[in-house]
C-alpha cells in the first residue's frame, strides 16, 4: 500500500489524521509576536496618514509616494532573505502582516501581493544565487516592482494551454512572442516572471513544455495595454502585457527549462495562502464596522444588536472569522514546522477564506442596511473589493476540482490492487490471493464505519466535537472509496461529486483548525476566563456550522439532482438564457 502525502488535508482522504500534525496549534514565539506587533503598528500609523481608500478608489490609482512609503517600511521584501535586503519573515509572520495590510485597503494588498506573493516568488523559490543577487535587492527595497505573467486571453484556469512561445536562438537567447491578460502591476512593474511554451526533444519528437523567464522593463518589444477599468480594487493596476519578439538572455531562465508549470503552481500555492490571510483582514475590518453600527443604531427604542436576527448575524460573522483565521495559521504554522506538501492546504485556505469573507461582507452590509448601499460609507467598496478573491489565484470552482482530484489520487493508488479483481469470476480462479486483499479492504471499511477517537489531544470540553469529527472523517473516507469505485478514471468528468468531496474536505479541515486552536486557548492558564469562554463559544458555533455543511454534501453524494442539473443546463443553453415569458403561458 502506498503512503499518503505529508499533508493534513491529504491524510483526510484516507480517513486518517495525525494528532501531532494538528496539536498543539502553532504559536508565535515571544520574539515573533514582538516583531509582528512592531510591523503592524508601523503599518497602521502609516495608513492613518497616507492611505485614503475612498480617494484611491474613485481615482482608480495608487499614488507612487504611497507605494514608496510602504516600501520604506519593508513591505516589499517581507519574505526575501536578509542578505538580499529583505525581512525574511516565515509564512506565519508574512501572513499576519499581509492580513493587516488587506484589512486596511484591498487595492494596496493586491499591489503588494502581486509584487511578492507571486510576482517574484519564483526567483525566491528557484532562482540561482546570481539571479537572486541581481534582482532581489531592488525588488525587496521596492525600487523595482514585480508582476506574475501567466493568464492569457484563451488560458485562465487551464494554465497548460498558454500560447505564448519562447523560441531558443542559436546564441542561447530566447525570443518571446505572445500576450498576457489581466496582469496586476502590468505597466507598473520593472521585473516580469513570464510563463511560456518552449520546445523540447522527447523520444525523438519535439514537444512543448512550460518554462519561466524573467523579462525586464525596457526590453525591446515589450509593451502594455490600457489600464483596465475594474469593478473593485480599482487603485491597483491591471493591464495586458504584450511580447513582440522580446529577446532575453539564457541566464534569465528561472529553474530548469520545461519545468515552468510546477514552478507556477508552487508560486500560486504561496499566493493562495496570502489571499487567505488577506481575507481574514477584510473580515475583521467589516466586523468592526458592522458591530459598531449594530451597537449604536437604535430601532424601536433599543440598539439593533439586541434583536435576535442581528445577533445571529454577528455570531455567524465572528465564528467565520475565527474559523478562517484558524485555518490560515494552522497551515502556515505547519509549513514553518516543516510540512512540505501543502498545496491542498493552500487551496483550502483560498476557497474557504474567500467565501467566508464574501459572506461576512454581505452580512455586514445587510446590518448597515441603507447605509451599506451608499457610497459615503465603506461597505459597498469593501464588497466590490472582496469579490475578486473568489476568482484570483484560480477560481474557487477549479480549486474545488483540484482539491478533490488531488486528494483522491493517493487513495486511488491503493484501490488499484482491488481493480485487478473487480471481475469476480477471474478472482475466483485465485481465491487465496484475492482473499487477502479483500479482507484488508473490508477491515479498513469496517474501521472507518465504526469510527475511533482520532483527536486524542483535544480539550475535554471539545470531546463532543472531536467525536463528531471522527465520525464525519470515517464517513468521508468511505465516500472517497465509493466514488472511486463508482466512477474510476471517469471521475475527472464528474465535477458535482468532485465539488461535494472538496466541500467535505474543507469543512473537516476547518473543524480541525478550530478544535486545535481552541484547545490551545483553553489550556492556557494565562488567559482570562472571559477570553476562553468567547473562544469556546466561537469554536462550538463554527463546528456546528461545519458539521451541517458537511452532512449536506455527504447526503448529496447519493441523493442529488445532478441529472436534472445537466438537463436544465442544456435547455438553458439551447434557449440562450431563461427563454420563457409569462405572457405565453
Amino acid at each position: 500500500m502506498s503512503q499518503h502525502i505529508d499533508s493534513v488535508v491529504g491524510s483526510l482522504f484516507f480517513g486518517k489524521v495525525d494528532d501531532n500534525h494538528v496539536f498543539p496549534f502553532p504559536q508565535f514565539t515571544a520574539d515573533q509576536s514582538g516583531l509582528a506587533k512592531e510591523i503592524i503598528d508601523a503599518v497602521d500609523k502609516f495608513a492613518e496618514d497616507n492611505i485614503k481608500s475612498t480617494e484611491f478608489d474613485e481615482k482608480g490609482e495608487l499614488p507612487l509616494d504611497v507605494l514608496q512609503g510602504l516600501a520604506a517600511l519593508g513591505l516589499c521584501g517581507l519574505a526575501v532573505e536578509e542578505q538580499y535586503g529583505g525581512m525574511q519573515l516565515d509564512y506565519s509572520l508574512y501572513s499576519r502582516v499581509f492580513e493587516q495590510v488587506a484589512g486596511i485597503d484591498g487595492a494596496v494588498a493586491t499591489t503588494l501581493g502581486a509584487h511578492q506573493s507571486i510576482g517574484y516568488r519564483a526567483i525566491i523559490n528557484e532562482g540561482t544565487p546570481e539571479q537572486k543577487t541581481k534582482w532581489l535587492p531592488k525588488l525587496a527595497s521596492g525600487e523595482s516592482i514585480a508582476a506574475f505573467c501567466l493568464t492569457e486571453p484563451g488560458s485562465g484556469s487551464d494554465a497548460y494551454s498558454i500560447k505564448t512561445k519562447a523560441t531558443k536562438n542559436a546564441d542561447g537567447t530566447y525570443t518571446i512572442k505572445g500576450q498576457k491578460l489581466w496582469i496586476t502591476n502590468g505597466g507598473l512593474a520593472e521585473i516580469y516572471t513570464v510563463f511560456c511554451k518552449t520546445d523540447h526533444e522527447v523520444d525523438g519528437k519535439t514537444v512543448e513544455k512550460i518554462s519561466c523567464l524573467v523579462v525586464e522593463k525596457g526590453t525591446e518589444g515589450l509593451s502594455f495595454g490600457e489600464k483596465e477599468n475594474k469593478m473593485g480594487i480599482r487603485a491597483s493596476e491591471t493591464r495586458a502585457v504584450y511580447f513582440d519578439n522580446v529577446k532575453v538572455p539564457a541566464e534569465n531562465m528561472i529553474g530548469e527549462a520545461g519545468k515552468g508549470f510546477k514552478i507556477a503552481m508552487n508560486v500560486l500555492n504561496s499566493g493562495r495562502l496570502s489571499l487567505g490571510a488577506g481575507s481574514v483582514g477584510g473580515m475583521k475590518k467589516i466586523m468592526a464596522l458592522a458591530t459598531e453600527h449594530a451597537r449604536t443604531r437604535k430601532q424601536f427604542d433599543k440598539p439593533i444588536n439586541e434583536f435576535g436576527l442581528i445577533q445571529e448575524k454577528l455570531a455567524n460573522m465572528a465564528s467565520l472569522t475565527y474559523a478562517a483565521e484558524s485555518v490560515v495559521y494552522l497551515t502556515t504554522g505547519n509549513i514553518v514546522r516543516g510540512m512540505k506538501d501543502y498545496y491542498l492546504e493552500s487551496a483550502v485556505c483560498k476557497v474557504f477564506n474567500s467565501e467566508c469573507l464574501w459572506e461576512v461582507v454581505d452580512t455586514g452590509l445587510q446590518i448597515a442596511a441603507g447605509n451599506g448601499y451608499m457610497k459615503e460609507y465603506p461597505y459597498e467598496r469593501l464588497m466590490r473589493d472582496s469579490r475578486i478573491n473568489l476568482i484570483f489565484e484560480g477560481t474557487n470552482e477549479i480549486l474545488r476540482c483540484f482539491i478533490a482530484l488531488s486528494g483522491i489520487k493517493e487513495p486511488s493508488e491503493d484501490l488499484k490492487e482491488l481493480g485487478k479483481i473487480a471481475d469476480m469470476s477471474k478472482a475466483l480462479q485465485d481465491p487465496i490471493k484475492s482473499l487477502g486483499v479483500l479482507t484488508d479492504f473490508a477491515k479498513g471499511r469496517i474501521s472507518k464505519m465504526v469510527g475511533s477517537r482520532l483527536l486524542t489531544q483535544a480539550h475535554p470540553l471539545l470531546e463532543e466535537w472531536g467525536t463528531h469529527f471522527s465520525n464525519m472523517l470515517g464517513d468521508f473516507a468511505i465516500q472517497v472509496e465509493n466514488t472511486l469505485m463508482k466512477y474510476g478514471r471517469k471521475i475527472i468528468d464528474h465535477e458535482l461529486p468532485q465539488k461535494r468531496l472538496a466541500n467535505m474536505t474543507i469543512q473537516l479541515y476547518a473543524m480541525l483548525a478550530v478544535i486545535s486552536r481552541t484547545t490551545l486557548i483553553l489550556n492556557d492558564e494565562k488567559l482570562d476566563q472571559k477570553e476562553k469562554d468567547y473562544c469556546l463559544a466561537l469554536c462550538q458555533y463554527a463546528c456546528r456550522e461545519s458539521r451541517h455543511k458537511f452532512m449536506t454534501n455527504f447526503r448529496s453524494m447519493n441523493r442529488n439532482a445532478d441529472k436534472l442539473v445537466e438537463n436544465i443546463s442544456q435547455m438553458v443553453s439551447e434557449r440562450g438564457g431563461y427563454g420563457l415569458d409569462i405572457v405565453n403561458y
